[in-house]
Formats: structure tokens, sequence, C-alpha cells
């Protein structure tokens, strides 16, 4: 008979969270995060998650580790001696982010440039208690109160986040009757709503969220949607608020007055401290990098530039593909497992892979890179007492990287032969050489007056890539967001100038035979044709596949040089290792 070891304190505080936030029965110590379907956004998760039960990890613990027994090994003891709270520097004026400033010079109507989500409401909900339900997030989350003073200004002038209080729930929730309808009525409703609600969100009347509640009546579960203008909304904070709903309801629907977390690093500190840092020298140091991603010479595939007065977002083409849950679980678990790469690494690398194709049929002989604009989470380990795992707000980070695109081999792809192994290599080591992982970029860009007309004038790139993680869950269980109304988070802004070219937004949902890749690409229609964008969506996903073909070839894996750490090696030493050990 064998004894199972008991699990040590953090193994269990560890596992428990992990089965949480994969909403799986059971993780053991042995089990591995990318194993389980792990990503950078999920891994900001678990880091906030572990701090609250007393543990401080790294989000690179969380993604470099082999397994959560090693990861509990690493794991210390979180304490609040040099641990500020948000809750006292929340309310005040707000520097201007980088990605605010990306926002302004982009231009168009940002009042109501949104996301929206739609998630399941329980039965029994009433109005009264619904609107205790959303005065508990507002009062919790700074950002949820910002407000433009002087509306007549620049977008980043005069920001400020009001007080608690400030805001009522009264002023942002509808409430509309569903009583009876069924499916095929209620989601035309749902659209038609949303649309009215983002058209209420104002930055100079404070109003920046504005929810619609679904009523279906006292005996069934309903609909809320929540529609907040991206300035104070990104992926990560969705996931905070729909955890945050469902922990105010549970108090409620008790009888106590709901009491969510604290929020260790407020919004506006973080502002602060990003404003700061702009100006050091480590920063500084990183131009030179900079201005050599954005040199001159990159495969086009614009027929012309972007009209800003033209390729609006209402006029873009839209073209959605899904990933079979067969191809979709091992691509997140097997393969990156396999190939020693993370979930960005491996999508990036299908991408490249697919633009090499483009170019290998379309322009022979041309450009040997190609700038690609990534989205990251933005909420890097910069600042040793900051923790911004609960902040609500927008954090983005938006970078360019140069992916070099190789040769292309098309039967050697299909067979996931060295083709696509050396892409890998050159995809991964290019994202793991990205200082802080591109959020320098923003900073000289936006907030470092010498470095940011510099690199204004540069070369910019026409795709845009953002994936927005795993979103893990019972869409049956109260509060949890429901992809049938939108899965991507944004919306069409009526009046908003395209920022890119072609655009890729990426998103895992659960489905009943497992997680779905979904990637919804949208075009300027007037700069590139559909047949391209099309041809290209249908490419990366043979690449993910090819991909994943590769992963399960015996000559697959192998470390590259940033597995090891001896940062002097290079891969054809690695490669040369490797062959003599196979020797024996």
């Amino acid at each position: 008979m064998i004894v199972a070891t008991p699990l040590t304190p953090r193994e269990a505080i560890l596992c428990g969270l992990l089965a949480d936030l994969f909403g799986v029965p059971r993780v053991a110590p042995g089990d591995s995060f990318v194993r389980l379907g792990g990503d950078s956004i999920i891994a900001v998760q678990l880091v906030g998650a572990a701090r609250k039960a007393g543990l401080r990890i790294g989000v690179r613990d969380v993604l470099t580790q082999p397994d959560v027994a090693a990861l509990a090994a690493v794991a210390r003891t979180a304490t609040t001696a040099g641990t500020r709270t948000g809750d006292g520097d929340g309310a005040g004026p707000l520097p201007p982010t980088p990605i605010m400033h990306w926002l302004r010079e982009r231009g168009g109507p940002a009042d109501h440039y949104h996301q929206y989500v739609v998630v399941r409401t329980p039965a029994g909900l009433t109005h009264e208690r619904a609107l205790t339900v959303i005065q508990a997030l507002l009062d919790r989350h700074d950002a949820l109160r910002l407000r433009r003073t002087a509306p007549g200004g620049a977008l980043t002038d005069h920001l400020v986040i009001q007080p608690v209080g400030a805001v009522r729930a009264e002023s942002a929730l509808t409430r509309v009757s569903t009583e009876g309808l069924g499916p095929s009525d209620t989601a035309p409703l749902v659209r038609r709503e949303v649309e009215a609600a983002r058209d209420r969100l104002s930055l100079g009347d404070g109003a920046v969220l504005q929810a619609v509640w679904y009523d279906a009546g006292p005996d069934r579960p309903g609909r809320l949607a929540m529609v907040i203008n991206h300035m104070v909304v990104d992926g990560i904070s969705w996931r905070v608020l729909t955890g945050d709903l469902a922990t105010a309801w549970e108090a409620v629907s008790a009888g106590r007055p709901p009491r969510l977390d604290p929020v260790p690093t407020s919004f506006r500190r973080w502002a602060g401290l990003l404003a700061a840092e702009a100006s050091t020298a480590r920063r500084a140091a990183e131009l030179p990098y900079w201005t050599d991603t954005v040199r001159p010479g990159s495969l086009r595939l614009a027929d012309r530039p972007l009209d800003p007065g033209q390729d609006l977002e209402e006029r873009a083409g839209h073209h959605a593909v899904t990933l079979p849950a067969g191809i979709t679980g091992p691509l997140l678990t097997e393969v990156p497992e396999r190939l020693n790469a993370d979930v960005n690494e491996i999508l990036l690398t299908g991408l490249a892979l697919a633009l090499a194709e483009h170019r290998h049929h379309h322009a022979p002989g041309g450009a040997s890179g190609v700038l690609v604009d990534l989205e990251g989470h933005g909420r890097e380990e910069l600042f040793e007492d900051a923790d911004v795992s609960r902040t609500v707000g927008w954090f983005t980070s938006i970078f360019p990287v140069r992916l070099e695109l190789g040769r292309f081999d098309a039967r050697d792809v299909r067979a996931g032969g060295p083709t696509v192994g050396a892409a890998l290599e050159r995809v991964k080591e290019h994202l793991r050489g990205i200082p802080d992982k591109g959020i320098g970029y923003g900073l000289l860009r936006h907030l470092h007056p010498a470095a940011g007309p510099e690199l204004a004038g540069a070369a910019t790139a026409e795709i845009g890539f953002n994936y927005l993680g795993r979103f893990t869950g019972d869409r049956e269980r109260d509060w949890h967001i429901l992809p049938e109304y939108g899965a991507r988070l944004d919306s069409v802004t009526p009046g908003m100038p395209m920022a890119h070219v072609v655009e890729i937004g990426a998103i895992t949902l659960d489905s009943p035979d497992g997680p779905v890749l979904r990637a919804d690409w949208t075009w300027a229609t007037g700069a590139v044709g559909e047949a391209a964008v099309h041809g290209l969506a249908e490419s990366w996903f043979r690449m993910l596949t090819a991909l994943l073909t590769r992963a399960r070839r015996p000559d697959a894996g192998g470390p590259t040089p940033s597995d090891v750490a001896l940062s002097s090696i290079g891969q054809d030493e690695i490669d040369d290792l490797e062959a003599a050990l196979e020797a024996f």
C-alpha cells in the first residue's frame, strides 16, 4: 500500500489556491503550474491570493518553478511590516500613466472607450441588493471613481480620483426586466442596453461604470452587464471585480454588510511610482534597445498607412476563429512543458511562422523581420513594497517587438521539424531579452521628455497582439462571465480610430469539451484586404498545430540559453552538448 506524503502547510495553501483558480477539484504538490494551463495573468492572481494567505512569492517564481512543491519551497512568509495599503492614498490628483497618454495620442471619443462583460446573477437578487453590491465595488476600488475635472483640456489633464462615497450606485445601475423572455429575445436586448450604457459613460461627470441588471424574475438567474470606461479597467481588473461581486453577494445574501478585501497598493500610488521611474537611469539605459527595435525595415502588410479619419473601429473588418479543445488543451499545457516555453512564447511563435509563410508566398525576398505591438498586463514587480494584484485600473503596457521570420519550409513545418524549433528559439530568446517585459518602452515613449520625441518619430507596428489569458470557471456559477455576450472584453467605440492595421485579440475560455482558444481578428478594410487577413488567421492556427506536432516528436524540447544559469552559453554550444549527451 502506497501512503501519500503529507502536504506541508505551504504546499496545502498553494494547492488549494491553484485548485480555486483553475476550477479543478484537486491540485497535488507534484503538479506543474504550466501543465495546469497557467499563464502570466493567472500567475499575478496566484501571487495576490498567496499574499493574502500569508505567503510571499513572485510571478517569476510561479512561472519558473517546476512544480507546486518547488514553489512552496521558495515561498517566504508575507509580513505586513513596510507594506502600505491603498486605503489612505487612493483619492486625489492622478498622474496620467503611459497607456493613458497612448490613448490621448490615438484620439477619438475617450468618454465612450470601454470594455464590458456580462455575468450570471443569482436567483433572489433584488434591486436593493444589487445596489449594495455595486456600491461595495465603487467604494473599494478607487479607479471606479475617476473624474476629469476640466473636460475641455487634453485627455490626460486634470484627472482626479474622488473620495469614497462620491459615486453612488443609484447613478450607476439600471434595471431591465427580462421576465418571460427566452435567450433569443434576451441577447439583442443585452446588446442594445450595453450600447445605451456605453453612451452614459462620462469622464467629466465621473461616470466610468454603468451596470445593467437584466432581471429575469425572483426565481430565475438573471444577467448583469458591467460597462466600464477602459481608462480604469483591464483584463486582470475584471477578474478582481467578478470575484468581488461574488464576495459582496455572499455577505449581502446572508444579511451582512459587504466587506471586500483591502487593496494593498492604490492605482494612484502606482501611477506616481511609474512617473518617478520614468526618469531613472536604468530606464534611460534602455533607450538604445528600443531605438534599435523600431529601426526602419520590416515586413509591411498594408497598402497604405492608417488614416485616423477613415480607419475607424466601426468600419473595421471582423473575423472570429476558434481552435478546438482537442488542440487548445495540449497547446496550453503539454506544449509549453515539452518545449520549455510559456504560452505567450508559443502563441507568438505561431504568429511569426504565419507571417513567414505570408512573406514566402506574397513578398519573397522581403524584410526579414516584422514589428508587432504586444500588450502586456503591465503589473510588473518593479517596486519592492507594491502589490497591485488586487488593484483595479488600466495597467496595460504596449511595446514593440521585432519578430525575425527566418526561412520557411512548408513541408518541414507540417511535420513539426527543425523549422518550427528554430522559430521558437528565436522568438523565445528575443522575448526573454526584453527589459522588464517591455514596461520601460511606455515610460520612455510617454513620460520621458527627451526619449519620447525620438521614439515617436520611429517606425510603427502594423500588427497589434493581445492575449488576455485564460478565464476559468463554471458558466452555471453565479457571477461568472458569460462568454456568449462577448469574449474579448473590448467593444467597438464609434468614432474611435484604429490603433493598428491588423489587431489580434485572443482569449482562452472553458467549454464543455475543455479550454478553447478564441481569436478575434480586426483590420482596417481600406488598408489591407479581407483575404490576406483570413489567410493569416488560418495560417496562425496551422502553425500552432505544428507546434503541438513538434512538442510530440521525440527530438523536441531541449534548453535554450535563457533556460540555463550560465548566460554566456550560446545556442550552438547547447546543441553540441545535447548531441554529445545523446551519444552515450
